[in-house]
């Protein structure tokens, strides 16, 4: 049940001026040089909500973080962007797709995934600002996107209280006979992963005009065309799946399917309806 605060700001988030981007920002150690951009609201306590937001495919986390500073101050959550750059995640492989594969589809061990990394960024954001809340709302736009539904679908833990994956250009879809990263083939993964990724907490979250079968950075691999000709389509049918994959396994399942009016492939657009969305998460 949200509080009389909390309904506030759920209607604020209709009219927001502009924000100034006041940020702070700080290394990890491990691994070095990996940049975290932080926003803290001005009424934010330690005990408030958090969201933590990946960029897409550009890297530009600062702009992830401008875009979102007037929805996080509106909702009062704390703001963490971290920076995949390409001087450490220098591929499409080693960021969107976690590091399972190499580039050329070589399955890459299992401690040498990314997926991890989210949980270690929040204890580190955790221990520079106080926060005392356990979880946090995980949200990735576009190729932030992809990496967000797989650490879903394959992380072993993650303390994510609501997951919003938004306009993702490709999927992994939750079945054994399509390769990764386009399916979970020739992955080893327990069917009890598959039970915990259904059960969580997740909006699948498309923009109803990100339909543009030309866009410049669509992908564009016979796996991704195989899901649909543009990213509202490939949306569609990665919820459709899931849903359908967890009926015939007979699990429970607690996703849902939204999409955003007038929206196209824009992180700013969809921001407003995440910020929302994470406000309300349980706990």
């Amino acid at each position: 049940m949200l509080d009389r605060r909390e309904l506030i700001a759920l209607g604020a988030l209709a009219a927001l001026p502009r924000v100034a981007s006041a940020q702070t920002v700080f290394e990890m150690p491990d691994p070095a040089g990996l940049r975290i951009f932080v926003h803290r609201p001005t009424n934010w306590r330690p005990d408030g909500r958090a969201i933590i937001v990946l960029h897409g495919l550009r890297r530009d986390a600062d702009r992830y973080l401008a875009e979102w500073a007037p929805q996080a101050e509106a909702a009062n959550l704390l703001l963490v962007a971290p920076e995949f750059s390409r001087a450490l995640f220098p591929t499409v492989a080693s960021y969107t797709w976690g590091n399972v594969v190499t580039e050329d589809l070589r399955p890459n061990p299992p401690e040498s995934w990314t997926f991890g990394l989210i949980d270690r960024i929040w204890d580190a954001v955790r221990a520079r600002t106080g926060a005392t809340r356990p979880g946090y709302t995980l949200f990735g736009h576009s190729a932030g996107a992809q990496f967000v539904h797989r650490t879903l679908l394959l992380a072993e833990a993650s303390r994510a209280e609501a997951i919003i994956t938004a306009n993702a250009g490709s999927y992994t879809m939750p079945v054994r006979d399509v390769a990764f990263p386009f399916g979970l083939g020739g992955i080893a993964l327990e069917e009890s992963r598959l039970e915990a990724a259904f059960a969580r907490p997740v909006t699948v979250l498309l923009g109803a005009d990100d339909a543009d079968p030309r866009h410049p950075s669509l992908p564009r691999q016979p796996g991704a065309m195989a899901q649909g000709p543009h990213r509202l389509a490939r949306g569609l049918n990665f919820y459709a799946t899931a849903r359908a994959e967890a009926w015939r396994l007979e699990l429970p399942f607690r996703w849902r399917l939204e999409t955003v009016p007038d929206v196209g492939h824009d992180n700013a657009g969809m921001a407003r309806r995440a910020a929302e969305i994470a406000l309300s998460a349980a706990g």
